[in-house]
């Protein structure tokens, strides 16, 4: 291969295995380019580890643009990005605007051509879909989250696009269901009629599909129209027990509606799931004592719990910017010590599986210098969603917590 580009999505949890590739790639490509939710947090910082392009926010029309331009002169004149000019010095391109008609965009499949399956798993079947995006941006502004990377300006495509593409992913791999990845599903009531309206009339095939939504973004009626177009699940973000914790991180739920939310879902018959987060840097045992007491209580209408779940303060969040100084994490993702994965053991070695099943690492990061106390309290809220999921899914047999022997 002979590129005349090469693209980078930069994660803020892989960034410094991100940054330890430029080198390689350097004398590969004339140009290389980094965008991604953390090059739209931190713009100069690829930059300065040796990209020459970062795209910032919704890519689709600048990255056209970067691919269209012949001088580095022409960058210039391209919003939402930022750039390394022909004399070295950094500059920023126009400020971009969010896209406004989702539909001009093409669907992801028109582009399956362009990969060869072999770069990503064994054989040669074509990649499938993992999700469906029909909607962008967030209207919340909860602490934790980045959405500055889509905006909280919700937008929507058009009920015919999304079933275009249903319609097409089911033509060609037979797929019947669908999560979709929307961050607020639910946040236009009448849009999501209309698209429930378009499944039931326009999809060639039954479908069933799950999403992700706020717990006071959802009525009687809403869901039961969900529930005729053909979802099965829905998840909430709940993320405390603790009403307190709830308003100081800006959530905009409370307790209550998460009961109330459940309650109408599990009349309906839908799979439920709700996130939690643990250890924000105003959590004590009290606030953690409160959350797993809320836990124990909605979980005979809660059919899985997240698992892992513990605070990670990413860049440009209110939870990263109001306490790196304070803590002392200030670029923690720039350290090794903070980009390590390890792999799920396998379910036949339940010993370890188990240990690993109900721990986080993210909790020995210690991003907010936990207490013993609140460590334990941790650690007993993640014992308890991970012990629920285990043994819903009867891979607990009994208080001593065997795995049901395999038949």
């Amino acid at each position: 291969m002979r590129p005349d580009i090469i693209g980078v999505a930069l994660f803020t949890r892989w960034v410094w295995h991100a940054y330890q590739l430029v080198p390689h790639l350097r004398g590969l490509a004339p140009l290389l380019v980094a965008g991604g939710p953390h090059a739209t947090a931190r713009p100069l910082e690829p930059l300065s580890r040796g990209f020459d392009v970062v795209v910032t926010g919704e890519a689709e029309q600048a990255m056209r643009a970067v691919a269209a331009a012949s001088d580095r002169e022409d960058f210039a004149r391209i919003p939402g990005i930022w750039y390394r000019g022909n004399g070295g010095a950094l500059a920023p391109g126009p400020p971009a605007s969010p896209l406004e008609d989702l539909d001009r965009l093409p669907h992801p499949l028109h582009a399956q051509h362009l990969f060869d399956s072999r770069w990503y798993q064994t054989g040669s079947q074509d990649i499938i879909p993992g999700g469906v995006l029909t909607s962008r941006g967030c209207p919340a502004r909860c602490t934790f989250c980045a959405n500055y990377v889509t905006g909280r300006r919700f937008r929507f495509r058009s009920a015919a696009h999304v079933v275009d593409e249903l319609n097409a992913y089911n033509q060609r791999f037979g797929l019947t269901f669908f999560p979709f990845w929307d961050d607020a599903f639910t946040a236009d009531s009448k849009r999501l009629m209309e698209l429930c309206a378009a499944f039931e009339s326009d999809l060639r095939f039954p479908i069933q599909w799950s999403a992700i939504t706020r717990a006071n973004m959802v009525t009687p009626a809403l869901l039961a129209a969900m529930k005729r177009a053909g979802c099965v699940s829905v998840n909430f973000g709940v993320e405390s027990g603790d009403d307190g914790i709830l308003r100081v991180i800006k959530k905009g739920v409370a307790t209550r509606h998460v009961v109330q939310a459940l309650e109408w879902s599990k009349a309906l018959g839908l799979t439920t799931a709700c996130n939690f987060m643990l250890g924000f840097p105003q959590d004590t045992p009290a606030t953690l004592h409160n959350t797993l007491r809320f836990m124990e209580s909605i979980a005979p209408m809660v059919d899985s719990f997240s698992t892992l779940g513990v605070a990670v303060p990413f860049p440009g969040t209110p939870l990263y910017e109001d306490f790196h100084f304070q803590y002392g994490f200030s670029d923690w993702w720039l350290r090794e010590s903070y980009s390590h994965y390890t792999a799920y053991p396998p379910i036949s070695d339940f010993d370890r599986f188990y240990r690993h099943y109900i721990d986080d690492a993210n909790l020995e990061l210690d991003f907010f210098r936990y207490s013993s106390c609140v460590r334990d309290a941790i650690r007993e809220a993640l014992r308890y969603k991970a012990e629920h999921n285990l043994r819903r899914m009867g891979l607990l047999r009994d208080p001593v917590y065997r795995p049901i022997p395999a038949a």
